[in-house]
């Protein structure tokens, strides 16, 4: 009985063993022949391979080499997790079948960069076209409107070593897909973003037939040191104080936003405010309305806008409320300054200044009546659609909607509208 148990025992190891090697050199394979197909562009080394029965492969000292840029990104160790060996395995089995992965999870340790590299030049020398998304970004510095790779070495930073983690998580019966993206990027901060998408197919392809539907975005930066110094240094070369340069952040940022047509309303700039004194935490988070339509914002209300959007924003772990803005029109309002200062402009009255767009609720059997005319239309489950109503027949409403730079044609059942305002 012993020498049974023994021998039990010993083949065990065995097959342990060999399914070690063999998911070992099953990695290597994998690695190797991305390396080969990465060649022409990059060059990566690497000093080692790991590999564990609990779902986990990893690569050391990677370090990724792209000759035209002239830069290399090291990475101490780059790892990938499942849940369990199971999911490893069935991995490149669902990608090869043209389907989404169950789940995985890319951890990279040690990321550094260099911060007058070429890699950081491109990121911080080139900054995007201005937006709402950016104006965070840009600085009332100066002659220095965004932070360079220069700027960079006069705050202190050398190079610039993160941590990072990005995981996802596909629920075929549910059809939603999580994603999850953190860095930890030393003397800088601690950024997190998540995001949930529904009525997702479990085939990439079928997704620009029926696209998914965005559930939930959150953002979130933590320990934002970087905030700090960039004070520190535009303060100073201002020649003004911190509190002072703080209101000068605060008025640059509500002007980047408005040149974008959004005003926000005191309430958040003041939160703003709040946040630049104390750069501890800020977090925004959206959950979007179902059949919203993100290319169509701009053409409804704006307390529609935050009704469909639903932000939730905390600073400092403390709720902002209420929550709201304003649509401007960056051109009137220059027209309307000037004709403050010159005092000779007619147009420009206290009424017309007060003046926007009136719309007039309607009763859903009454549609008819207002055909050819831009109605917005408020549906039972919440979802808002603005457009020009085209015809009423078999218990719908035909209408087109504004899409980015185009146009669609689309109906709403009758039976499913709550409410219609028509713009006088």
């Amino acid at each position: 009985m012993s020498k049974l148990l023994k021998w039990g025992l010993l083949a065990i190891v065995a097959i342990a063993l060999i399914i070690k090697v063999s998911l070992w050199l099953s990695v290597r394979s994998i690695v190797n022949d991305a390396v080969a197909r990465l060649s022409p562009m990059v060059e990566i080394t690497y000093g080692g391979i790991s590999s564990s029965f609990d779902g986990r492969v990893g690569l050391q000292n990677l370090v990724i080499r792209v000759p035209a840029a002239r830069d290399s990104i090291k990475v101490a160790h780059a790892q990938l997790k499942f849940n369990g060996l199971r999911e490893l395995l069935s991995f490149k089995e669902r990608l090869a079948d043209g389907k989404l992965p169950m789940q995985m999870a890319v951890q990279l340790t040690g990321v550094e960069l260099e911060a007058h590299g070429p890699f950081i030049k491109a990121m911080y020398d080139e900054p995007a076209e201005s937006s709402v998304f950016t104006a965070m970004s840009e600085v009332a510095c100066g002659n220095v409107r965004n932070i360079g790779s220069d700027e960079l070495l006069q705050m202190g930073y050398r190079t610039l070593e993160s941590d990072i983690e990005f995981s996802y998580l596909f629920e075929p019966g549910a059809q939603k897909l999580t994603f999850n993206m953190r860095s930890d990027t030393r003397g800088m901060l601690d950024s997190k973003v998540s995001m949930a998408l529904t009525n997702v197919s479990e085939r990439p392809g079928d997704m620009r037939v029926n696209p998914p539907r965005v559930a939930q975005i959150t953002v979130e930066l933590d320990d934002n040191q970087y905030q700090r110094r960039v004070q520190e240094f535009c303060a100073g070369k201002l020649g003004v104080d911190k509190a002072a340069y703080q209101k000068l952040a605060v008025e640059q940022f509500d002007k980047v936003l408005r040149s974008q047509r959004v005003a926000l309303d005191k309430p958040l700039l003041d939160a703003y405010g709040r946040y630049l004194a104390d750069p501890q935490s800020l977090r925004l988070e959206l959950t979007p309305s179902e059949g919203m339509a993100w290319g169509g914002l701009q053409f409804f209300e704006a307390k529609d806008v935050v009704g469909m959007l639903r932000p939730v924003v905390l600073v400092n772990q403390q709720s902002v409320t209420p929550i709201g803005f304003a649509w401007v029109d960056p051109l009137k309002q220059k027209n309307a300054q000037a004709a403050e200062v010159h005092r000779i402009s007619a147009e420009e009255t206290v009424e017309s200044a007060t003046r926007t767009q009136q719309y007039e609720f309607v009763s859903v059997d009454s549609l008819q009546q207002h055909t050819g005319k831009r109605l917005q239309f408020i549906t039972y489950d919440g979802a808002y659609y603005q457009g020009v109503l085209h015809k009423v027949e078999n218990g719908r409403a035909y209408i087109t909607v504004q899409i980015g730079t185009g146009s669609a044609e689309m109906f709403l059942r009758l039976n499913k509208i709550n409410q219609v305002r028509v713009m006088l």
